[in-house]
This record gives C-alpha cells, sequence and structure tokens, in this order.
C-alpha cells in the first residue's frame, strides 16, 4: 500500500505559514537592500541604545526614572570617554602618524620579497602575473574598504551618519519600552505574552552582547599593546588600539587587525615576524578559550560557519562597515526566529 505524501499529511495551515514566513524574509531582504543606509544606521542606533540601557538599567533598579538614568548614563559615558581620549590621543595620534609613515615602506618590502621568490621559482612572466595580481587587488581592498553605502564613504556623510545614529539610540534607549508595548499590540492577544517576552529576550542577549563584547576590545586591546611594546613593535598603542576596535568582529577582525604589525616587524626581520604571529594566535585563543565564556554568559552561541557566512552578506550589502553589524544582526535574527517560528512550531501553533 503505497504510503500518503507528508504534504498531503502535513496541515495546511502549517505550509501555508511556511509560505508567509519566506514570503516575509524575502520581502524584508528587499526592503533592506533597496533602504540599506536607513537600515545601516537604524541597527547602529538600536546597538547604541542597547549600550545605553545597560548602566539605565543598574540606575533604574535604584528607582531612578527611565529618562533621567538614560541622560545620566550618556552623560558619565561621554565624561569618561572624553577623559580617555584627553589622556590617549597625543600618543595615539603619533604612533598612528609613524605608523602610517613606516607601513608603505614594510609593506613595499614584503612585496618585493613575494617577487623575488616568484623570479626564483617561475621565472620573469610570474613577477609580471604578480604585478598584476597586487594591482587587482589594491583596487579590490580600496573597493571594500569604500563599501556599498555611498552616503558614508565621505568624511561629511559619515560625521552625519554617526551624529543620527547616535541621537536615535539615545531616545530609542528612552522610549524602549513604550515602543516595546507598542508592537505587542500588533498582534492577536493570545500571542502577546510569547512576543513580549521574545522581545524581553532579544534586548537582553544584545544587551550582555555589547557589555561582553566591549570588555572583550579592552581586554585585547591592552594585552596586544602589552605584547608588541615587549617584542619592540614600532607604534604599539596604536597597534594595539586597532586589535581593540577589530575585536568587535569576530573572526576576521583579529585577522585584518594582525597584517598591519606583521607587516610592521617585517622590517626589523622575519623572525620577529613570526613571533608577532605567535602572539597575536595566543591572544586570540585566551580571549576565546578562558575571557569569552565569562563575559558572554546567556549570550547565543553562533556556531563559525555561520557568522563567515553572514559576515560575507552584510559585506556584499554594506561594505565593510556591513562586518561590525553581522554578528549583533545575527544574534538579534536567531533570537526571534527561535522564539516566534521554532518554539510555536514545535508546541503544534503559530504566533
Amino acid at each position: 500500500m503505497d504510503q500518503p505524501s507528508p504534504w498531503r499529511t502535513r496541515p495546511l495551515g502549517m505550509v501555508a505559514r511556511a509560505t508567509a514566513v519566506v514570503i516575509l524574509l524575502g520581502g524584508l531582504a528587499a526592503i533592506i537592500v533597496l533602504g540599506r543606509v536607513v537600515f545601516f544606521m537604524a541597527f547602529f542606533a538600536g546597538l547604541v541604545a542597547a549600550f545605553l540601557s545597560v548602566p539605565a538599567g543598574l540606575l533604574e533598579r535604584l528607582r531612578v526614572p527611565r529618562v533621567v538614568a538614560t541622560v545620566v548614563s550618556t552623560l558619565l559615558l561621554l565624561a569618561l570617554l572624553v577623559g580617555l581620549g584627553a589622556l590617549a590621543w597625543p600618543t595615539l595620534r603619533e604612533q598612528l602618524a609613524e605608523m602610517v609613515e613606516e607601513f608603505p615602506q614594510a609593506l613595499m618590502e614584503l612585496l618585493d620579497w613575494i617577487q623575488r621568490q616568484v623570479i626564483v621559482i617561475v621565472g620573469d612572466p610570474g613577477a609580471e602575473a604578480m604585478d598584476e595580481l597586487a594591482d587587482a587587488l589594491v583596487d579590490q581592498v580600496a573597493a571594500f574598504v569604500a563599501g556599498a553605502l555611498p552616503v558614508l564613504n565621505t568624511l561629511l556623510g559619515a560625521l552625519a551618519g554617526l551624529l543620527v545614529a547616535l541621537a536615535a539610540g539615545f531616545y530609542l534607549a528612552i522610549e524602549a519600552p513604550r515602543f516595546a508595548r507598542h508592537a505587542v499590540r500588533v498582534v492577536p492577544p493570545a500571542a502577546r505574552a510569547r512576543l513580549r517576552g521574545a522581545l524581553d529576550e532579544t534586548g537582553g542577549t544584545l544587551r550582555r552582547w555589547m557589555l561582553g563584547t566591549v570588555i572583550n576590545m579592552i581586554s585585547v586591546g591592552v594585552m596586544t599593546t602589552i605584547v608588541l611594546w615587549i617584542l619592540g613593535i614600532p607604534a604599539p598603542f596604536a597597534l594595539g588600539f586597532i586589535a581593540g576596535v577589530l575585536e568587535f568582529v569576530p573572526i576576521v577582525g583579529p585577522i585584518l587587525a594582525a597584517i598591519p604589525a606583521v607587516v610592521l616587524a617585517l622590517i626589523v626581520s622575519p623572525e620577529l615576524a613570526l613571533w608577532v604571529i605567535l602572539a597575536f594566535i595566543v591572544i586570540q585563543q585566551v580571549e576565546s578559550n578562558f575571557l569569552s565564556p565569562l563575559v558572554m554568559r546567556g549570550v547565543v552561541k553562533l556556531p563559525p560557519a555561520l557568522i563567515i557566512l553572514f559576515q560575507a552578506l552584510m559585506s556584499i550589502m554594506f561594505g565593510f562597515l556591513g562586518l561590525f553589524l553581522a554578528v549583533p544582526l545575527l544574534i538579534v535574527i536567531l533570537v526571534l526566529v527561535r522564539r516566534l517560528y521554532v518554539e510555536p512550531m514545535e508546541e503544534g501553533r503559530a504566533l
């Protein structure tokens, strides 16, 4: 006796639900592509709001009104950033200038060494091919760093976008509870508790991720600065600052941060460059195996393959800046999909 097709036995509602999800995701992707500049700034504002909500939440527990808590948190963070910037900027500016001055020479020496090896192995035609490959690589890197957001490619556009995102993030941090209440009202009453729980979990997870990431950034930046200073690498503070900032981008960021340090180490000797590579590997092992498990508790664990694929997608859509949004956006998507789709499907009911 023939077995009935699973599609014939599957309830029509589940098929319609799956179809609606696919259509919804496709429409959302189209909206993001068409309005990617607005989406980029809106999500960045959401990250700012999540970050401000960490100290504001602590003050709220002391019965401080949310508006006052957010304003006080913002002023304290600005004062901290201004104070640290005033202390660190002279050294950072000097070392950044030193790095900018020495990096092209170190890079040319590296390319010359590679070209000499190519000549030894395959002869002059190989060297010509190497030149063409280097030129093409430089063009691709320049296009990638410039990104797919024309509005943010100029200094004025980037500054305006940053100010808009910061201002929107500030007001979003104040109004987040009210926005959540309004969002819950658009679904049927039976589903409001689940949506409210999903929004609360998403916000909490994002706040924990932001706090853990900031701790990781500071730790990696300090460790990198100390190790490079001990090794005698030029501009250790600037290189440590770069490593700390790029720690925001998992997997790809540490690799990008290691490149200028390794290239500058080649000015001294290849042996020193190997020591720098080893130092970055050890620092990342310490961060991955000891620091992150402590500061990232309660945060969604993301498979590395999924992170890389999503980073590639975000870099195509938004250029280099897309790498900075990939992981937090992926966390939000996974939490919402699990709470609003996977769990209802397992329980036999939709949102």
